[in-house]
């Protein structure tokens, strides 16, 4: 998910004590403190990336109950078991994990049943911080109707801060008119995750948050302070706008930056979204990618050019039509696998899962773009085994549109 620079895992060692030194930490209003550079745990991070990312001197991963998503929460406590990091290990070094519950399990009975999942798949006693993945459903994100609203989950959480099963609480997606009842709630919420990226930069509500931790900073506390994260930083979400290509990443002047340091694009947005107060969550399944981004304060950007990073929001670039790829096919999928919703992930070159998006019921469609050699899986939405359904892969010999029956082959997978 991030650019870095072509070391062998050989040659990786840990970050060093001068960059865990440099790094940013912010204080939470449990009094627990975290840095300001976590392991971002979607797009397919698995077991082997979050075991490299703990060797390497990672302290805080970003992870989620939703497969569906890309996100593999058992394989994150799955390393952290082994490695022996968790809080419950007693270990002053422990990894702080945060997990997210999606918002088809809105509701407070739901939201208790979410906390329980959690501590089985990350084999823990209690919960660094759980957040709700998002305040609502729309569209097809959710396979069923949540049980109740994200107030009721909210309940739930704050009843499991008070018996220490979790320990910091929060939400992604806020606006200022959620952020206001979220305020006016017994347990105020320790963490928010929006949206942010130098062509959107959430300017407006992030100045609201900063007064509430100024205000507090002045009174000498922190209980109400909140921590303000950054998803899709390296430019990810724009793809969702009909962007064929990440305006992030093929900035011009965010490039000539990273070249004038000799280092990468996301070591320039690491150091720039923390130094503007964000927390920022790359992942990546790259070891010297992982490393690249720890190692994003060996150089220091101008006041000059953090405020032309600042002047690019709200001004993404216009998308330039492309010529077709001679490769590209144009693909429907058709769920003849089960009578329940199926998710269909794109195989990376590095075997992670990628969720591309979901058919909900039998005889529903996926429509997407892809090219010839690419590889899909098919699994039951929601399956915990890594079992799959079935596997796809894109022939261009069968023309540049294609319809495939999605079948159940799971007993000859």
């Amino acid at each position: 998910m991030s650019c870095g620079i072509g070391l062998g895992s050989s040659q990786l060692r840990a970050a060093d004590a001068n960059d865990v030194d440099a790094m940013p930490t912010f204080k939470l209003a449990n009094n627990m403190t975290v840095p300001m550079i976590g392991l971002g745990g979607c797009s397919g991070v698995r077991y082997k990336a979050v075991k490299s990312a703990i060797d390497l001197g990672y302290q805080f991963i970003d992870t989620a109950q939703a497969h569906s998503w890309g996100y593999h929460e058992e394989e994150v406590g799955q390393a952290l078991h082994e490695a022996k990091r968790r809080y419950q290990d007693n270990n002053d070094d422990f990894v702080f994990v945060q997990t997210k519950i999606h918002p088809q399990d809105l509701g407070y009975h739901s939201t208790k049943k979410a906390i329980q999942l959690s501590l089985d798949r990350l084999q823990v006693t209690s919960l660094d911080s759980v957040l709700i993945h998002k305040p609502r459903c729309w569209g097809d994100i959710c396979s069923h109707e949540p049980e109740g609203t994200w107030e009721d989950s909210w309940k739930a959480l704050e009843e499991a801060v008070d018996s220490g099963l979790v320990r910091s609480i929060g939400i992604c997606d806020v606006d200022n008119r959620l952020l206001d009842k979220l305020l006016s709630k017994r347990i105020a919420p320790m963490v928010i995750q929006n949206w942010f990226d130098p062509f959107h930069q959430d300017k407006a509500f992030r100045r609201r948050v900063e007064s509430i931790n100024e205000e507090q900073d002045k009174l000498g506390k922190v209980d109400k302070k909140i921590l303000y994260q950054g998803y899709s930083t390296l430019g990810n979400q724009w793809k969702y706008q009909g962007y064929e290509d990440n305006p992030v990443m093929t900035s011009r002047m965010l490039l000539a930056i990273a070249k004038k340091y000799g280092v990468s694009v996301p070591q320039v947005l690491i150091q720039w979204a923390t130094r503007r107060g964000v927390m920022v969550l790359p992942a990546s399944n790259n070891p010297s990618h992982q490393l690249s981004n720890l190692k994003s304060y060996d150089f220091t950007l101008t006041e000059k050019e953090m405020a032309s990073i600042d002047a690019l929001d709200g001004k993404p670039p216009q998308q330039l039509k492309k010529e077709r790829d001679t490769n590209e096919v144009d693909i429907q999928f058709t769920n003849y696998a089960s009578d329940g919703p199926v998710d269909v992930f794109w195989v990376d070159s590095d075997e992670g899962h990628v969720h591309v998006g979901s058919m909900q019921k039998a005889g529903a469609t996926l429509s997407l773009t892809s090219y010839h050699g690419h590889s899909f899986v098919f699994k039951k939405s929601g399956a915990d085994d890594g079992s799959l359904l079935n596997r796809h892969i894109v022939d261009k010999s069968f023309g540049s549109t294609q319809n495939h029956q999605i079948e159940d082959k799971s007993e000859e997978l």
